[in-house]
């Protein structure tokens, strides 16, 4: 009789190179696994995956672009509305996603001149993403309690 399939212990990775071997066959895995999801539910899917240097990978079916501006314009929480500051720039946190993220999209740089106007900017624009980052996770536990 066999020993069949042994439970291994999940554990991190001493060494960085180790690491970053792992990091990249479970990654390529993941996204397959995406794929798959897609290919037989038709579900839309996206994964934003950092490795251990920091560097982003996305997947997305159809698109990881579609798919986020979809869960963004059908997201009921975050940052809604542009608030006019003095100079006609500047944003204020509350309502639809959708909307934030399609103000995101055309914000140019150029237009805050000032430093005041670029720190009132970082910090809206930190305040979207801990929104959005609590958006994500209470509709991930959500969807396991469901």
């Amino acid at each position: 009789m066999g020993t069949g399939k042994k439970k291994i212990e999940i554990k991190k990775k001493e060494k960085e190179s180790d690491r970053m071997v792992t990091f990249s066959k479970r990654r390529r895995g993941l996204f397959k696994k995406a794929h798959e999801l897609h290919t037989k539910t038709g579900a839309e899917v996206a994964i934003l995956v950092f490795s251990p240097a920091g560097n982003p990978y996305s997947h997305g079916e159809p698109s990881f672009d579609a798919t986020v501006d979809k869960f963004m314009a059908s997201s009921g929480s975050g940052c809604t509305t542009v608030k006019e500051t003095e100079n006609g720039n500047g944003a204020d946190c509350g309502g639809d996603m959708g909307l934030w993220w399609s103000w995101l999209k055309t914000v140019q740089v150029e237009d805050y001149g000032e430093v005041e106007d670029l720190l009132a900017l970082k910090k809206t624009l930190e305040e979207i993403r801990a929104n959005t980052v609590k958006e994500i996770e209470d509709q991930f536990v959500r969807s396991f309690l469901v």
